[in-house]
C-alpha cells in the first residue's frame, strides 16, 4: 500500500501550470515538522493534478498550513550525464487547515478534492492515474 498523509506549511507559492492537453498541474513544497526534534523540518515536494491543482494554485500561498493525502512516486532522470532520483507526493486530496487570516480554525477544516467538494467528512477523489502522456509534464 502506498499512502502518504502530511500536515505542514507551504514553503513557497504553488506553481500552477497546464500541460499540452490543457490538464492543470500544481507543484509545491511542504515543510513538515519532525516529531520530538524542535525546530527541524523535512521539505516534501508535492504535485497535484486537475481541479485539485487549480484550487491549490488559486487559494494557497506561502506559509499556509495544509494537510495532504496522496501517494509517493519515485522519478529517475539524467541531468548533465549524471543519473538522479527524486521523490514527489502525488496529491489526491488537500485540506485547508487554517482560515484565510492565518489562524487555525478548530471548528472546521475544509476538505477539498477533485470534485470541488467541501465537507466535514473525508471525501474520496478519483485516483490520480497516468491518464496523461509521459512527455507532457516536465518531471
Amino acid at each position: 500500500m502506498n499512502l502518504v498523509i502530511l500536515t505542514g506549511r507551504l514553503t513557497r507559492d504553488p506553481e500552477l501550470k497546464f500541460g499540452q492537453s490543457g490538464k492543470a498541474y500544481s507543484r509545491f513544497s511542504l515543510a513538515v515538522d519532525r516529531p520530538f526534534q524542535k525546530g527541524e523540518a523535512d521539505f516534501i515536494n508535492c504535485v497535484a493534478f486537475g481541479k485539485t491543482a487549480e484550487l491549490i494554485g488559486e487559494y494557497l500561498r506561502k506559509g499556509r498550513k495544509v494537510g495532504v493525502q496522496g501517494r509517493i512516486q519515485m522519478n529517475r532522470y539524467e541531468m548533465n550525464g549524471e543519473k538522479r532520483t527524486s521523490y514527489d507526493v502525488l496529491v489526491d486530496t488537500v485540506e485547508f487547515l487554517e482560515n484565510k487570516g492565518g489562524a487555525e480554525d478548530s471548528s472546521y477544516a475544509g476538505n477539498y478534492n477533485e470534485g470541488y467538494q467541501k465537507t466535514a467528512e473525508p471525501v474520496k477523489s478519483a485516483p490520480v492515474g497516468n491518464d496523461f502522456e509521459d512527455d507532457e509534464f516536465p518531471f
